[in-house]
């Protein structure tokens, strides 16, 4: 995850060199590497991916406990798998504060296009949803000062549209939008979700009992896997045109090496094996249950260990 990261933050903003009269000088890899998108980055992706797991894993679980199979073990494998995610869900917004702010001063034009600001505005409203056309953004329903709130922390802070470079140094606007909202979207969903989850928690000290609660838990693990996809659009979609940053466009670094396609064929290939071979063998292990590796008094007190009818 670091080093993936690391390289990806680096096209987002460049580091260690310098560009003089055309050739590139005063290289510093470790400056480089450690560049200043770096640490939020990784750190968002590192909290998304306990997120994205930790709702697949308790899904299958939730999937069980709908279907009536609500002994021991199931308990605490959703439990696990879902308070990981739950942990993270609520820092995971504290970050996204961070690296909204970081995208504010360092790459401003990603910014208007995730928020579809077609002028630099002082007390800029947030737009929930719209459509941007023509430098214009139609539709949708505001929030009054809320981007300069969360931009500048200040309700009439000032916010760069996309009016401040040419059109061609525009990313395509709708699609960043979108996958923005998409991502912000689900992820106020999925906090919902964990404050219910907690919130019985603390009161009950037990799992939720609303049917519709099991069927989000169900669900919150596609939906996580839909604003981390989200996420990385907003991350690659939004710096466009430029494959490194305001230095080198995506255009001048198409190439047609000819062992690129070899490497991406192997790629598929390993990995297409690897989903196989991980479906088999989960295949092969769920036709042993735990119940019948253990005793049969204790395969009957497991049967007998679920929660009273109703909770």
């Amino acid at each position: 995850s670091f080093f993936v990261i690391a390289v990806n933050g680096w096209m987002n903003g460049p580091t260690g060199f310098d560009v003089v009269n055309g050739e590139i000088v005063n290289i510093d890899p470790w400056a480089a590497l450690f560049n200043d998108t770096l640490w939020h980055t990784l750190v968002h992706m590192l909290l998304a991916g306990y997120m994205v797991v930790g709702f697949l894993v308790a899904g299958v679980y939730a999937i069980a406990w709908l279907r009536g199979r609500r002994d021991r073990h199931r308990r605490v494998a959703f439990t696990i798998a879902f308070t990981f995610a739950a942990v993270a869900t609520p820092i995971q917004l504290v970050v996204g504060d961070w690296a909204a702010r970081y995208v504010t001063e360092a790459q401003p034009i990603k910014l208007a296009a995730m928020e579809g600001l077609g002028e630099t505005t002082s007390g800029e409203p947030l737009t929930f949803g719209g459509w941007y056309s023509d430098g214009e953004l139609s539709g949708g329903i505001e929030s009054p000062y809320l981007l300069s709130l969360l931009a500048d922390h200040s309700p009439n802070g000032t916010v760069i549209g996309l009016d401040t470079v040419p059109v061609e140094d525009q990313p395509p606007v709708n699609v960043v939008r979108f996958a923005f909202q998409a991502m912000v979207g689900i992820g106020s969903l999925l906090a919902v979700l964990v404050a219910l989850y907690f919130f019985v928690w603390w009161r009950k000290k037990r799992l939720p009992a609303s049917r519709w609660f099991w069927i989000s838990a169900v669900a919150a693990g596609p939906a996580a896997v839909v604003a981390l996809i989200s996420g990385w659009i907003v991350t690659e979609v939004g710096r466009q045109p430029w494959i490194v940053y305001e230095v080198f466009r995506t255009s001048e670094a198409v190439t047609a090496a000819d062992n690129i396609p070899i490497g991406y064929g192997v790629i598929a290939v390993v990995y297409a094996a690897l989903a196989v071979g991980s479906i088999v063998a989960i295949r092969v292990i769920t036709r042993r249950p735990i119940e019948e590796e253990v005793t049969p008094a204790e395969r009957e007190r497991l049967r007998n260990d679920t929660l009273p009818a109703g909770s």
